[in-house]
């Protein structure tokens, strides 16, 4: 990997693309990281802008020098990659791996628009892990799988990132090397066997449909070959609980984690998972938790 470091906090650099409702966008100013910039928790790896773009038709970017590191994650549909003179395709499961002061191009497919997760970053220890994930010199394309761990970690840092006091983007920056670490993890093992349905790929397409509705039909038909009937049953031979009660449950998972870490109304957060009744959102909430999300919020508080 290109071991060129920028020498100081440059903004980060996403597209334009129009964010639609279900998107998320965050760049940290950096006048907020370099106020952190010897902490010796987040200096060797800091995030400086997080992103997802659903479906992201008419998504394209380029770059003739790239002023911090780029990680992408495709977690359906397509684009393609454009560096080194050479034009790569990107597909679900793939990382793209992009290093400081890289010219490079890239864009969404028009027909099968890709969905990505993406991070800027820098910091001394990113080309460690940039190899690490890679497993060779140079590799800009990396396949992973679709996972929704990874996916979870990515939501998890995205939502961590919109806060800028200091002790939330040390959160951030560990976050991050989690992602990274778990990343290279994913590389090693992307060999192993899948079964009939993967698992991993429903659910991380799972988690891409957090903040909004979804139907089973169209979980199915985005993440397998199999009927609706033989989806849905195998599945729950595997995980012992049907998709849309999975679903349900990572949730209620994200509800906790925002309830935990932002200042959010349960109204509030009802609404960015996809609910519009919040009194909905409570019963089912309470279903899985065996509380409310105020007596949850409350007894964390405690």
């Amino acid at each position: 990997m290109d071991k060129h470091l920028p020498t100081a906090h440059a903004p980060a650099e996403p597209s334009s693309w129009p964010l639609p409702a279900t998107g998320q966008r965050t760049v940290i100013p950096p006048a907020v990281l370099d106020s952190i910039a010897g902490h010796p928790l987040c200096e060797g790896c800091m995030p400086h802008g997080v992103g997802f773009y659903p479906q992201a038709r008419g998504h394209r970017m380029v770059r003739d020098n790239l002023a911090d590191y780029l990680l992408i994650y495709c977690v359906s549909g397509r684009g393609k990659l454009q560096v080194d003179g050479q034009t790569h395709g990107v597909a679900g499961g793939d990382l793209v791996l992009l290093p400081a002061a890289l010219a490079h191009r890239y864009q969404a497919d028009s027909q099968l628009p890709w969905s990505i997760y993406w991070v800027h970053l820098g910091g001394h220890e990113v080309p460690r892990f940039f190899d690490e994930i890679a497993g060779r010199a140079d590799g800009r394309i990396v396949r992973v799988g679709v996972h929704s761990r990874l996916a979870e970690e990515f939501q998890a840092l995205l939502a961590a990132a919109t806060r800028v006091q200091p002790e939330h983007l040390v959160y951030a920056a560990n976050l991050l090397r989690s992602l990274l670490a778990f990343a290279a993890l994913m590389r090693h093992q992307h060999d192993v066997r899948h079964a009939t349905l993967d698992v991993n790929r429903v659910n991380g397409y799972l988690q891409t449909a957090l903040h909004r509705r979804l139907s089973l039909d169209e979980l199915a038909e985005a993440t397998s070959d199999l009927s609706r009937y033989h989806f849905i049953r195998e599945y729950k031979r595997q995980t012992g609980q049907t998709p849309m009660q999975a679903f349900q449950r990572i949730k209620v998972s994200h509800a906790c984690y925002l309830l935990d870490i932002t200042e959010d109304t349960v109204v509030q957060i009802a609404a960015r998972l996809g609910y519009d009744d919040p009194y909905y959102f409570s019963r089912l909430f309470k279903k899985v938790m065996g509380v409310s999300p105020q007596r949850y919020r409350q007894e964390r508080g405690q």
